[in-house]
């Protein structure tokens, strides 16, 4: 007799967790079935989205390339200007060093300066 009630208790006890599991999978199945309506309802707004950022990826990677591409010549136009000016500078200091030789083995100067020590000795 102890028996026949306890196997009812736990017969009975089993029936209750068996119809809150089945409950619970009716409520999933339904909210998953509102998931899927929502969802085909959003699919061409999902899908255009997509297609947006699809052509933003797009449009970036163009755009980072002109800039590199655009930093590449940047540097090397400055790096083209910096050469020349130090060609330049270099070529000016030449002529530079020329142009005192020249002075400096000329008639005119070397009569300044014999002129010039003389009167400085005279002072």
């Amino acid at each position: 007799m102890v028996y026949t009630i306890l196997i009812s208790i736990v017969f009975i006890a089993e029936l209750i967790i068996a119809i809150t599991i089945i409950q619970n999978l009716l409520k999933l199945d339904k909210k998953i079935l509102n998931f899927d309506e929502i969802l085909a309802k959003k699919k061409s707004t999902i899908k255009d989205i997509f297609i947006l950022l699809n052509r933003i990826s797009e449009q970036t990677k163009v755009l980072a390339e002109d800039f590199v591409n655009k930093t590449k010549e940047n540097a090397e136009n400055i790096s083209l200007k910096l050469l020349s000016k130090l060609l330049i500078s270099v070529l000016l200091l030449k002529l530079n060093f020329k142009l005192v030789k020249k002075i400096q083995q000329s008639k005119f100067t070397k009569l300044f300066a014999r002129s010039w020590s003389i009167l400085e000795t005279m002072v």
